[in-house]
């Protein structure tokens, strides 16, 4: 596979994964499937072990105040989605796969409405050839059975001349 190929199929793999984490948003039972699927912290028994563990004052720092993580972590509830438009996107994409076309068809060798009317053409054109050389041969072949019945009536007639003279 080519350079521009596999960049092709990138694309349409993110397009997929895009949307595919869209379809995720805006369902929100599937998100929270998912979200039950998924622990929020390294271990989902973490919590409890470290509140139940005095022997390490800095562990139970985390409880009073909040770690750095949850003040980064943005719930994915919390994005507005009206702003992120797909069909832009897909517009984008689109744009791409039609600038790059010609190329796509060159490089796959694949077969264009074109290409199939010059193809359409070329079988009318031989069909009529081979219809024409068809009539061509019927046409010989009536005249060489006559041209034989000619020539083998003649020969009889030789023939006949051969006998009377020889008699």
């Amino acid at each position: 596979m080519e350079a521009i190929e596999i960049v092709a199929i990138v694309i349409l793999v993110i397009a997929i994964i895009v949307l595919v984490y869209y379809y995720l948003l805006n369902t929100p039972t599937a998100m929270n499937k998912l979200k039950s699927y998924i622990p929020t912290g390294a271990d989902a028994h973490m919590s409890e072990v470290i509140s139940q563990n005095t022997n390490y004052p800095k562990l139970n720092k985390e409880n009073d105040s909040e770690s750095v993580t949850k003040r980064i972590k943005v719930k994915l509830n919390d994005i507005d989605m009206s702003g992120i438009n797909t069909d832009a996107f897909s517009n984008k994409l689109d744009a791409f796969l039609d600038e790059k076309s010609d190329e796509l068809i060159k490089d796959w060798s694949l077969a264009t409405t074109n290409d199939l009317k010059e193809l359409e053409a070329k079988f009318l054109e031989t069909s009529e050839s081979v219809d024409a050389l068809d009539k061509d041969y019927q046409e010989f072949k009536k005249s060489s059975m006559e041209f034989q019945k000619t020539t083998e009536d003649k020969l009889n007639d030789i023939d006949k001349r051969i006998e009377a003279l020889e008699k």
